[in-house]
């Protein structure tokens, strides 16, 4: 089987699966929560993006995988790990800016799992052995996809709401 075939094959299942899962149990969770603190749980998501950060490991991936490629996505996501801990602790700490910190984080991320997705198929790294990154990017960006729905829909609230 073609790796990009086994790859989207892969991240098509776990995507349906974290969808339903949000669905029948996390969202309805969620509305029934203020805003502020429903957007601690799926935030957390984000706040361990720093497993990204594994592609700048050496010997993580094969020597093959460009050097641009592995610090775009590396740091990346480490950056947005960074900005989600940030507002995790702004939210828990109520200050003014939080809302503004999650926008931020959820921005950032999204940016930042489109470009890597985009940058993937330029670099066509699927073809390249990618170690324990392939189950990252097979298990644990659908995570991060389906989450930052839910912290859309949760920003989208009015902070009123509960």
């Amino acid at each position: 089987m073609e790796p990009i075939v086994l790859f989207g094959i892969q991240f098509t299942l776990a995507l349906v699966a974290y969808g339903l899962i949000a669905w029948w149990y996390v969202a309805p969770h969620l509305s029934k929560l203020p805003r502020e603190v429903a957007l601690a749980p799926v935030l957390w998501v984000h706040a361990f993006r720093i497993v990204g950060g594994t592609i700048l490991a050496p010997g993580a991936v094969a020597a093959t995988v460009p050097a641009e490629f592995r610090t775009m996505i590396g740091y990346g996501d480490m950056a947005t790990a960074v900005l989600a801990l940030v507002a995790l602790v702004a939210l828990r700490y109520r200050l003014s800016a939080a809302i503004a910190l999650v926008w931020l984080c959820l921005g950032v991320g999204l940016l930042d799992t489109v470009n890597a997705i985009v940058q993937s198929m330029r670099f066509s790294v699927f073809n390249d052995a990618l170690g324990v990154n392939w189950v990252i990017v097979t298990m644990y960006v659908p995570a991060l996809l389906v989450s930052s729905v839910l912290i859309f829909i949760q920003l989208r609230r009015s902070s009123l709401a509960g």
